[in-house]
């Protein structure tokens, strides 16, 4: 079954990138970066235009990328996206990657930069700067090797399947299973899917050493001790640092893990088992509801999303039923679908792009949500001219995301008419909030001392996950089966394919979390500082961002400690 075609709205006018330009042809894009290496601007008027055709350059290549990598993901049989996807990587997209370092230099190095765009703070001369410290040619030759080394591991993962219930099945119909209201399908589904990954194994940990020598080899390059420096480069950290992650880390094993210990006997109590299996570790079936969000039906559960943006607010509700229309949504499951969900955005046409396979659970519906908060912060940025200073850090995007969840929380009904399910639903997605944040401080320590100590041994990375999972998560008993407990970090694509992408989740869910508490005391001003910090885009710091929306960047123990204890007694509320 094809694809089914979504529609973009007509192009803005291009007024210094030619009508014709085609960002998939190397040789209109060769003739941009020509232009734009030799011509320097020398006056206010010349620094503009620069400028503005740097930007409008940007915008066409980004969203021709992601049509091409969108056409390959909705279809990942069709050979034909995959090759055009890969030719585009390796004749257009290196040619941007090489050409990088030398527009970096003419823009930091201008002494009419000001003259180039609005006034941002200087935000962009900082991401500039940084990036600038780890930049050369032969880094972005291993940068151009290390995307292809990705593409191999997703095109391993995506056609993955193992054996359940006598026949094979995808992955990610499993990893649907594995939160499944009844144990015993938990149980068997966690089973079939460690299976997998522990026969495979050796594949996966060959995929990931291959990307482990790549990224240290690009340390050595470009003289840096460790590739972790790089890596919050590329991520555009500018306003935290390793430093901090580390006191986020500590603060989650302070005051977070404790507080996790105190409810898992009501966690037991409601599983009626005397120790905690890996299977059961994100259950709780006293607040798990009965029924699938809309019954399980994909077109209600849909009708009742855009019921949920509406009652947040009617703007929301207008751009969910306008994606829809438009056919910008794409979340029924099909053959040759690539698993995982996700939202994009096409800079040059301004419109965000959700993407899912969902089969109507609960865990469909708060990522229907997520990937929807996602798609409003595209709009909310559409509007800033400057393409350079729409996307935030990644942090502040799952603000969006992860906001738009708290927010939601007073219209579950809309899914669950019944107010005890609805309840239910909210008490359970608190308890995974919560949840998280130990296991968000192992994959980013995990990752950060495989990086650190260059961990080339395969059972040695192994054993820091184990290590790592008795420090964070020691409510989970392994006894049953030990030999699964060091193949945690398999679980999560990140780790290959976005190195040290995962803190971000834990420092938006911090905001997020503070964002639910100030909606239950004024929900209005909730969302209207909801909307001012989504549409700052990047032109502010993160604390800047938070601080716009109400919000408090605070890594220490004590006020994580304050945010989890709110979060405790919501789930013991619900459970006493």
């Amino acid at each position: 079954m094809p694809a089914p075609e979504f529609q973009l709205p007509p192009r803005p006018a291009r007024h210094f990138l030619a009508e014709s330009f085609d960002a998939t042809s190397p040789h209109d894009v060769a003739e941009v970066l020509l232009r734009l290496s030799r011509h320097i601007p020398d006056d206010f008027r010349t620094a503009h235009e620069w400028f503005s055709l740097f930007q409008e350059a940007s915008a066409a290549i980004s969203e021709t990328h992601t049509v091409l990598e969108l056409q390959s993901q909705r279809d990942n049989l069709n050979k034909t996206a995959e090759s055009k996807l890969r030719y585009f990587e390796e004749n257009v997209l290196s040619q941007l990657l090489l050409a990088r370092q030398g527009l970096m230099d003419i823009y930091l190095n201008s002494p009419w930069r000001f003259s180039m765009h609005a006034d941002d703070r200087g935000r962009i001369a900082m991401d500039f700067r940084q990036r600038r410290k780890y930049a050369s040619p032969k880094l972005t030759e291993l940068q151009i090797a290390e995307n292809q080394l990705v593409r191999d591991y997703r095109n391993f993962v995506n056609s993955a399947e193992t054996r359940y219930a006598g026949r094979s099945t995808p992955l990610s119909v499993i990893i649907g299973k594995m939160n499944d209201n009844k144990g015993e399908t938990r149980k068997q589904a966690f089973l079939a899917y460690w299976e997998y990954v522990h026969k495979n194994e050796h594949i996966l940990q060959g995929h990931f050493h291959q990307l482990l020598q790549n990224r240290c080899t690009q340390a050595d390059t470009v003289g840096a001790e460790s590739y972790t420096p790089i890596a919050y480069a590329e991520l555009g950290r500018i306003d935290y640092g390793p430093a901090e992650c580390e006191q986020f880390r500590a603060s989650v094993k302070k005051s977070v893990v404790p507080i996790i210990s105190e409810i898992t006997p009501l966690q037991l109590q409601s599983l009626a088992t005397p120790t905690l299996k890996p299977w059961d570790g994100n259950a709780w079936p006293v607040l798990m509801p009965t029924q699938h969000p809309a019954n399980g039906d994909l077109p209600k559960l849909l009708n009742g999303m855009e019921n949920i943006a509406t009652r947040i607010h009617p703007s929301f509700g207008k751009l969910f039923l306008q994606m829809r229309e438009k056919g910008l949504i794409d979340v029924e499951p099909r053959s040759g679908k690539s698993p995982g969900a996700f939202c994009v955005t096409f800079q040059e046409s301004r419109v965000p792009f959700i993407f899912g396979n969902f089969a109507g659970t609960l865990r469909d519906s708060m990522t229907l949500i997520h990937e929807f908060g996602h798609a409003i912060h595209g709009y909310a940025t559409a509007t800033i001219p400057n393409v350079l200073l729409r996307h935030p850090g990644l942090e502040f995007c799952e603000v969006a995301s992860m906001g738009l969840e708290m927010l939601a929380a007073r219209h579950l009904q809309e899914w669950w008419p019944e107010p005890a399910e609805a309840s239910k639903a909210w008490a359970f997605q608190v308890f995974h909030v919560l949840n998280f944040w130990p296991f968000m401080a192992m994959i980013d320590e995990w990752q950060f001392e495989v990086y650190e100590k260059r961990v080339f041994d395969a059972a040695e990375r192994n054993m820091i996950w184990k290590r790592l999972s008795q420090k964070y998560k020691p409510q989970i008993d392994w006894s049953e089966q030990p030999e699964l407990e060091p193949l945690g970090w398999f679980s999560r694509p990140h780790v290959f394919t976005s190195p040290f992408y995962y803190i971000d989740y834990g420092i938006a869910q911090l905001g997020a979390a503070q964002l639910w508490r100030d909606s239950v005391v004024d929900p209005q001003k909730a969302v209207d500082n909801y909307i001012h910090g989504l549409s700052l885009g990047a032109q502010r710091s993160l604390p800047e961002l938070f601080e716009a929306i109400g919000l408090n960047l605070d890594f220490s123990a004590e006020w994580l400690f304050e945010i989890a204890k709110a979060l405790k007694q919501e789930i013991t509320k619900a459970v006493l």
